[in-house]
């Protein structure tokens, strides 16, 4: 049966002539492979916007796999629509919304407002909770704030460790050794999006987002290390960590950094816990990328 639906948003920078096949399916999302070698992602209004991403309202009892679709299904997209398995899945664009998926270069505000209001990120009484020593916990989140110890355990102790050495070579700054813990992170976990790819992620949004000339030789380091490893991950995190390297990333992110640098602290909590929120663990790898590229600006390093 023919099914048409109305996008409600789309990826200003989203290719729009294309001839695919379908990815892969989850319930509120399926990924198009285009022949340009390029991703698609169409999925559920709620997820909100990102990069190559299309917004899809879906009915409350319907998602992606009980309409049917299936993968390797051919999908043709125009300036107009894109028609998935012969024309059987309709999707039109026509009052579809632009959203630009990359960060915005400029000045936000002063150095030192920048700065006082990291430390209010970090520093929030809402924020913070005293943890006890676990030998069991993962090293990257003590001392971070409270919305991350809620599934401390739940990252792995060497996706912990990994992260740490990365990090303690940044605040080195030993080029040989950051590249090379940044290779370990690429493709490092389970899954379609590995845990190390959406740490990084994670880590190069505020880099990209506060553009501080002292850290532009970790974000040469990062793009440099990414383009030559990146196919020793999935085909949708190499995607990932390619959008990232251009400055462009989910909306979930870059509301979160809006708020933490315009001094917003209340909406912090809610946009920190809506980038959490996001798929089984990418919103919390992700997230914690993020806090570990604050925390680097906040000390200067």
């Amino acid at each position: 049966m023919r099914r048409t639906f109305n996008a409600s948003s789309l990826d200003a920078n989203l290719p729009l002539r294309f001839e695919g096949r379908v990815h892969s399916i989850f319930s509120k999302a399926l990924n198009i492979k285009i022949e340009e070698d390029e991703l698609i992602s169409i999925v559920a209004a709620e997820k909100l916007n990102g990069p190559n991403r299309i917004l899809l309202k879906l009915h409350e009892d319907e998602n992606f796999f009980s309409l049917g679709i299936k993968k390797e299904a051919r999908a043709v997209g125009t300036t107009q629509k894109i028609s998935i398995d012969n024309g059987n899945f309709l999707i039109s664009l026509r009052e579809a919304k632009k959203w630009s998926s990359k960060v915005e270069i400029e000045e936000k505000t002063s150095s030192s407002r920048v700065r006082d209001n990291l430390f209010g990120f970090f520093l929030q009484k809402d924020f913070l909770t005293k943890q006890k020593r676990n030998k069991n916990a993962s090293p990257i989140t003590r001392g971070k704030p409270c919305f991350l110890t809620s599934f401390e355990n739940s990252i792995s102790q060497e996706l912990g460790i990994r992260i740490q050495k990365l990090i303690t070579s940044v605040k080195e700054r030993n080029l040989p050794k950051i590249s090379e813990n940044i290779t370990r992170l690429i493709g490092f976990g389970k899954g379609l999006t590995p845990s190390g790819d959406d740490f990084l992620v994670g880590l190069i949004a505020p880099l990209c987002f506060l553009n501080d000339s002292r850290f532009e030789y970790l974000l040469k380091e990062i793009k440099e290390v990414v383009e030559l490893g990146k196919k020793r991950t999935t085909f949708l995190s190499e995607k990932f960590l390619e959008y990232a390297c251009q400055g462009r990333f989910p909306e979930t992110v870059l509301d979160l950094l809006e708020t933490i640098f315009s001094g917003d602290r209340v909406g912090v909590k809610k946009a920190a816990r809506r980038c959490l929120d996001f798929g089984a663990t990418s919103g919390r790898d992700t997230l914690l990328g993020v806090v570990e590229g604050l925390g680097l600006i906040v000390q200067g390093r």
